[in-house]
């Protein structure tokens, strides 16, 4: 889950960010062009359609936009700052001022960082999620993807259908997330290596070898998405198998990087448990097609999903997916309780899509208990953006049962409850399973 953010720097022709009206980015300097305003709002769901940034909340979304926004609930106008970055830093904020902080709403903050240090740094390592604020607008479109009709007694059953029976192997699950966390070696190309890590670059690199022998292995067509993000360059991971309708799409993700460790639970849990789902469904006839995304970069900011979904919109190809079910963090239950989140926000059809999730959970009698829960801070948020169905499937994050070595050295297998991610991956398993086939 994404904690640390990449540089964002100011441009030489101006400022690149923004600060209070009172603030003035040409303080000193004639020459300087003058400063822009922008503004943050709080808007109903899907109210704003051209914006800078958009993000959730249960019951709206936090947009930063260029013009004023007409009927906005909060808003707060600001201007550029010289020297320093604007981001947005999502909730549950401390009582105290952040490091720069300008102003709060909708239960975010916005801070200004220094330019040229690092927003992680400047602000403390226990940050919840942050991005910057955006140098291009999106636009998306007004109309809403169709509501999907509710069964009697409010039951989304949008998804449901006659589910294939498929079983997640825990033996499986364990022998993989070892080889990826470093507690056992791996075979990669004819030479055994341990992965350690996967932040650096070679370690990153071991991990896109892992993933296209296992893929490749179950007879998915793999395929590389490089992309840059102003200095940053990472690398996504995507695993096909069609579908008879090649107009429909439905992905499954997880990120395969980590904060310079073992990263077992964060988020290895996620990438081997949307591999054990595909290995189940390797042999099922598919009605809409499957595709794996390991996306890269989560803990710089979401980087490498945001380059993933900003490049399907334009391209046309996000029209074909039905939704997004983002595996983060699948193994720890400390106390057996079978908690678990489907983190949806209310955003467009995502309700419909965790819904299935939750129906099959009951329907399997897998002893799992959905806590709720509402954030920004891992990949299915960067489909948000353009409007499409996606939902966070966690383990119980946000609901007082966190794994206290979350981004720490102390994340390893160790500490791990297989036979519940075992659980939770058959629910969405299940889920995927009824999508797939309806």
């Amino acid at each position: 889950m994404a904690l640390r953010l990449h540089r964002t720097w100011a441009t030489a022709a101006g400022c690149a960010v923004f600060a209070l009206l009172s603030a003035s980015c040409a303080d000193g300097d004639p020459t300087a062009p003058a400063a822009q305003e922008i503004h943050v709002s709080l808007v109903g769901k899907g109210t704003v359609t051209t914006f800078l940034n958009r993000l959730a909340t249960p019951e709206g979304q936090v947009v930063v936009t260029r013009a004023a926004v007409d009927g906005a609930r909060q808003s707060i106008a600001l201007k550029e700052e010289h020297d320093a970055s604007l981001h947005l830093v999502e909730g549950p904020l401390p009582d105290a001022a952040l490091p720069g902080e300008r102003a709060r709403l909708g239960g975010f903050a916005v801070v200004a960082v220094p330019t040229g240090r690092e927003p992680h740094d400047w602000l403390g390592s226990d940050l919840p999620y942050a991005e910057p604020i955006a140098e291009h607008e999106t636009v998306v479109s007004s109309a809403p993807r169709a509501k999907r009709a509710a069964a009697p007694g409010g039951q989304r059953t949008a998804f449901e259908g006659e589910t294939p029976d498929i079983t997640i192997d825990a033996a499986f699950l364990e022998a993989r997330l070892k080889e990826l966390s470093g507690a056992t070696p791996v075979n990669l190309g004819g030479r055994s290596v341990v992965i350690r890590e996967r932040g650096s670059e070679n370690g990153r690199s071991l991990t896109r070898t892992w993933l296209r022998q296992q893929y490749q292995a179950l007879g998915f067509t793999v395929q590389e998405h490089t992309y840059r993000s102003g200095w940053s360059q990472g690398v996504n991971v995507t695993a096909d198998r069609a579908g008879a309708d090649p107009s429909r799409l439905l992905i499954l993700s997880a990120h395969y990087d980590s904060v310079s460790n073992a990263g077992a639970d964060d988020d290895a849990s996620g990438i081997v448990s949307s591999l054990a789902i595909a290995r189940a469904l390797k042999d099922t006839p598919l009605n809409i097609g499957l595709r794996i995304v390991a996306f890269d970069q989560e803990e710089d900011g979401l980087l490498g999903s945001n380059a993933y979904a900003r490049m399907l919109d334009g391209s046309g190809e996000l029209a074909r997916v039905v939704g997004v079910l983002d595996l983060e963090m699948t193994a720890y239950d400390s106390n057996n309780d079978g908690h678990y989140h489907i983190i949806h926000c209310d955003e467009n059809t995502s309700a419909d899509l965790g819904a299935s999730v939750e129906a099959a959970a009951t329907r399997a009698e897998l002893d799992l208990v959905r806590v709720e829960a509402c954030t920004n801070r891992s990949d299915h948020a960067a489909f948000w953006r353009y409007g499409a169905p996606a939902v966070a499937v966690s383990q119980d994050f946000f609901g007082g049962d966190g794994n206290p070595c979350y981004h720490a050295r102390c994340d390893t297998v160790d500490r791990l409850n297989w036979d519940y991610m075992r659980r939770l991956t058959q629910a969405v398993g299940l889920a995927a399973a009824s999508i797939l086939t309806r």
